[in-house]
């Protein structure tokens, strides 16, 4: 099953995922450092990334099998 058709794959918040549940090591590795990124954008004044942040995650939902 795609990522992106996961129950708990929300793909507004995206990086809420458990990322760790990707057949991909490597991929796992960067979708949770995009998810980190996000976190740490959210928490700081600097939003302006999280957009296309959570773009690169749902395509990533879109591409990838849990």
């Amino acid at each position: 099953m795609r990522v992106l058709e996961h129950k708990n794959f929300n793909p507004e918040f995206p990086e809420k995922f458990n990322w760790g549940l990707m057949d991909s090591p490597k991929v796992e590795a960067i979708a949770k450092k995009i998810a980190s990124a996000i976190e740490f954008d959210a928490l700081s004044a600097s939003r302006n990334c999280i957009p296309g942040l959570r773009e690169a995650l749902r395509i990533i939902a879109e591409e990838t099998e849990v």
